[in-house]
């Protein structure tokens, strides 16, 4: 049975990953996380508790496990957090898969390798330029966005020097249950949710809605992972995206209609990125070509799936 390591398998993403590895593949899965326990649970995953930035620990799992493929998630994910501990983004996101990728290499493990980037990698790009294509140059414009290229460029760089089937990709905005409410859409939800339940004020606090984005629901981005896995070229990024963008304004109506309750908006300055990207849409035309994914989960199904989940916590 082909064994399945995924790093940040305590994550909101992993837990999605996780239950389409279980259900489509059949593996032996390990997942490597800093929680206690993973969000969800599968049959036979073995959950270990290990910090990525400390190598030996690492290697030594690796060594014990000997993968035949990796899902490289774990990273400090948010572009706000990245202003306020620059040092954690860059130690997690570079020295963190810097690690695995020597931990692999100096084991002699042959193992396929997926590294989760992100579109926050092309930085701001006209409108006349979108939608984006893999071929566009980036221009990072975070120190999130600055340590999610240097894991491209990093895990490319072994896909060359040792020919290491290695694949990446820039994953837009994804959405879904299970989400941190750091984001936006789960964000939003959360706050109706508590707002609907007495714990709050019937004010919900907003950033920049004027900004337009590419969501994806979280469920159609794995399976876009574990269909690049089974059959994605190596050496190659992709974009993982809708190929729709909408302004962040038309996803709270959506959800505020999704409530009975009269909640009012309120701008939070706190809110405000220092940098910001004004629009950001992709291009999923190279995905499509070569595995033949689309995305099949309509945006109300991911806004109420996210409002419910909260609803159920709140």
């Amino acid at each position: 049975m082909e064994r399945v390591l995924v790093t940040g398998a305590d994550g909101f993403v992993a837990s999605h990953l996780l239950v389409e590895l279980a259900d489509a593949v059949g593996c032996e899965i390990c997942g490597v996380g800093l929680k206690p326990e993973p969000l969800t649970t599968v049959p036979g995953l073995i959950y270990l508790v290990t910090d990525l930035t400390d190598y030996d620990k690492l290697r030594a799992l690796v060594d014990d496990f000997r993968p035949d493929s990796v899902f490289h998630l774990a990273a400090q994910p948010s572009v706000a957090l990245s202003w306020q501990d620059p040092w954690a983004t860059y130690r997690v996101n570079m020295f963190g898969q810097l690690n695995l990728m020597e931990s692999i290499r100096t084991l002699g493990i042959e193992a396929s390798v997926h590294i989760a980037c992100s579109s926050e990698e092309y930085g701001v790009v006209h409108p006349d330029q979108m939608p984006l294509d893999e071929s566009m140059p980036m221009q990072p414009c975070s120190h999130y966005a600055v340590s999610k290229v240097g894991q491209e460029v990093l895990g490319l760089m072994y896909h060359e020097a040792f020919d290491w089937r290695v694949i990446v990709t820039r994953g837009f905005n994804q959405a879904g249950p299970g989400q941190s409410s750091d984001f936006v859409v789960s964000s939003f939800a959360r706050q109706i949710a508590m707002i609907e339940s007495g714990k709050s004020e019937p004010f919900l606090k907003v950033g920049n809605l004027e900004a337009m984005r590419d969501f994806t629901d979280v469920r159609d981005t794995v399976r876009a992972y574990r269909m690049l896995m089974g059959s994605g070229t190596g050496g190659t990024a992709y974009n993982v995206c809708s190929g729709v963008a909408r302004p962040v304004r038309e996803l709270l109506e959506m959800l505020l209609g999704m409530s009975d309750v009269d909640i009012d908006v309120e701008p939070d300055p706190s809110r405000q990125r220092p940098s910001d990207i004004p629009i950001m849409l992709g291009d999923n035309g190279l995905l499509r070509k070569e595995i033949g994914w689309e995305p099949v989960i309509p945006i109300e199904k991911t806004l109420m799936d996210t409002l419910d989940y909260w609803r159920e916590r709140e």
